[in-house]
């Protein structure tokens, strides 16, 4: 009960910023538009026609990449811009935190400090996972309800975006703990979202690089930061339904989000406030 309180209070304090407003208000927009403009009519299992705003065209369509499309499309806008609005709405929940008196209010609770850490953490991704389910849930019923086909890989895809965000909020949790400044672990955060696809290229790289030394720090860096391209890239395969043959990334990506929640708590316990 205890934690759930603390996750509660920082749902509704994430819940206030404007940022998740915004979202929310787009992932509406997109539902009444699948819901309003588009219309599909399907005979026996083949369409007849489709219509986009009033707009009829009878051409023959593959109905089935239809959908696909348009869900690889929601799902490539929340892996993106979704994430990116997130960290910036979360970026202050652990450095406001720290400021005086709200810091000395949580720990003279009978509260540990790993559950007030954990419970700031999880209210964090509940609400980015509110904003998520929400615009993904809701457009694969419309969508599956209009077509009578239903995908279950775009479901998994909210998953995995949900996953994704709660990795590189690891890193946000630490580096606020560290330096008490929003600002700076957004920067780098971003930093770090946006240089790990630039490491798959990695082997280019390497010929312009003046010592070996250099090509073995990219190699530990690509092994041991978050694969955000990769990880877009499952997200992807599990829209179109595709098998995923390399589980790899996901998996040294959450060991990364595991060592630094891990590495977030004992430096919170650490600290004298």
């Amino acid at each position: 009960m205890k934690l759930l309180s603390i996750i509660q209070l920082t749902f509704k304090e994430s819940l206030a910023k404007k940022t998740f407003i915004a979202f929310l208000g787009i992932s509406t927009l997109v539902n009444l538009l699948f819901i309003f403009a588009l219309n599909l009519d399907i005979v026996d299992g083949a369409q007849s026609y489709i219509s986009v705003f009033g707009q009829e065209s009878h051409e023959a369509f593959d109905l089935e990449k239809i959908i696909i499309t348009v869900q690889g499309a929601i799902s490539i806008f929340l892996f993106t811009g979704g994430i990116f609005l997130s960290l910036f709405a979360t970026s202050s929940l652990i450095p406001s935190m720290l400021d005086p008196g709200s810091v000395d209010l949580l720990i003279s609770k009978p509260v540990s400090r790993l559950m007030i850490l954990s419970g700031r953490f999880l209210g964090a991704v509940s609400i980015v996972a509110f904003n998520v389910f929400y615009m993904v849930i809701f457009s694969w019923l419309i969508l599956s309800i209009k077509t009578g086909m239903w995908y279950a890989g775009f479901l998994q895809s909210g998953v995995m975006i949900v996953i994704s965000f709660a990795i590189l909020f690891t890193l946000m949790t630490f580096l606020g703990l560290l330096t008490k400044s929003g600002p700076f672990s957004l920067m780098i955060t971003y930093m770090i979202l946006f240089f790990s696809p630039m490491l798959l290229q990695r082997d280019q790289i390497y010929a312009l690089l003046s010592s070996k030394i250099y090509g073995y720090l990219l190699d530990g860096l690509y092994h041991f930061l978050p694969k955000t391209a990769e990880l877009g890239k499952i997200t992807e395969q599990l829209v179109r339904g595709v098998q995923v043959t390399d589980w790899l990334p996901f998996w040294t990506s959450l060991f990364f989000g595991i060592f630094l929640f891990s590495a977030s708590s004992l430096l919170f316990q650490r600290k004298n406030f």
